[in-house]
C-alpha cells in the first residue's frame, strides 16, 4: 500500500498538514482523536477514481500546528472551512468520525452552503458521551496514566476502549508503521488540561432541524453500546438520513473496515451529487 506525504501549509494563521489527492467532486476528511485515523480510507480507489479526497491534520495533531490551549468546536469548523477555502472549493461533502462529527456538524451549522452532504460516523455528542459510565471510566484511567507519564499507556486504554482489544492487530494491517508511536507523539492534545472543547460543546435535537443536507448516519457492527446510543440518537433527530451498519468494524470504522466504508461513502455521494 503506499502512503502519501501530507504538506505543511499555512491556512487560517497556522500550520496545517494537508493531502489532496484524485479528481471530481470535493470530499473533506475531518478526522477525531487520532492523527492516522483517515489514512487508510482517503487512499481507496472507490473514492480516488471519482473524488477530490480532502484530509488534513487538525491542530495539534500530527506535524500540523501544535496546540497550547484548548481549541473549541467552532473554532475546529473555523479551520475545516478555511481550508476549504485554500483550496478554492466552495462547496464539498464532509466526512467526520467521532471528534471529527462534532466538528463537520457544526461546519454544517455555521455555513450551510458550504455542504453537500454529511457523513457522521459515531459523531461525539457530548450529552450522550459525557454521560454514559464506561466512557467516562475508561477516559478516567487513560488520563491518570497520562498524568503519571504514561502516555503509551493512556493511548493503549484509549485504544483499546473505543477500537476493540486486538486493535492494534488489525491496525497493523491498515495503517502505515508507527502510527501507535505518532498517536503517543500526538497524546498531550487529547489530555491537553483546561475545558476540553467537546465538553463545552453543545448539539441539540432543535439544533438537528437546521440540518437540511442529505446525512449518512454510519456506525459500526462491533462499536460500544454508548456509540450505538448515538447512532440511535442521530437517527431519531435526523429522521431523514440514511443509516448503515458497517460490518467488521468498531467505534474506528476508518481504520478497521476502510474498504467497506469507502465503497459506502462513495455510492452515498454519488446519489447526492452538486
Amino acid at each position: 500500500m503506499t502512503w502519501q506525504a501530507m504538506q505543511r501549509t499555512v491556512i487560517n494563521g497556522v500550520l496545517l498538514e494537508i493531502r489532496v489527492s484524485g479528481a471530481g467532486e470535493p470530499v473533506v476528511f475531518v478526522h477525531g482523536a487520532m492523527g492516522d485515523e483517515c489514512a487508510a480510507v482517503v487512499i481507496e480507489p472507490a473514492l480516488t477514481d471519482h473524488y477530490r479526497v480532502i484530509h488534513y491534520h487538525r491542530r495539534g495533531w500530527g506535524d500540523s500546528e501544535p496546540l497550547t490551549a484548548p481549541l473549541s468546536i467552532a473554532q475546529e469548523a473555523a479551520d475545516c472551512l478555511a481550508v476549504m477555502h485554500h483550496l478554492g472549493v466552495e462547496r464539498a461533502h464532509l466526512v467526520g468520525q467521532s471528534y471529527g462529527g462534532a466538528v463537520v456538524l457544526q461546519v454544517a451549522l455555521d455555513a450551510p452552503n458550504a455542504v453537500q452532504s454529511l457523513a457522521l460516523l459515531e459523531p461525539g455528542l457530548p450529552s450522550i458521551l459525557l454521560n454514559a459510565p464506561a466512557f467516562g471510566a475508561m477516559m478516567t484511567k487513560a488520563a491518570t496514566l497520562y498524568q503519571t507519564g504514561d502516555k503509551a499507556g493512556a493511548i493503549e486504554a484509549l485504544g483499546q476502549e473505543v477500537a476493540g482489544d486486538d486493535y492494534r492487530t488489525i491496525f497493523d494491517r491498515t495503517l502505515p508503521a508507527g502510527y501507535f508511536e505518532r498517536w503517543v507523539a500526538d497524546a498531550d492534545t487529547i489530555f491537553l488540561p483546561g475545558e476540553p472543547a467537546l465538553q463545552a460543546w453543545t448539539f441539540t435535537q432543535a439544533e438537528a432541524t437546521r440540518i437540511t443536507q442529505p446525512v449518512l448516519n454510519m456506525r459500526g457492527e462491533n462499536t460500544r453500546s454508548y456509540f450505538r446510543e448515538v447512532y440511535e440518537t442521530v437517527q431519531q433527530w435526523l429522521p431523514s438520513a440514511e443509516n448503515f451498519v458497517l460490518p467488521n468494524a468498531t467505534h474506528c470504522m476508518l481504520q478497521t473496515n476502510p474498504r467497506c466504508a469507502a465503497d459506502r461513502l462513495a455510492d452515498f455521494f454519488a446519489r447526492h451529487p452538486f
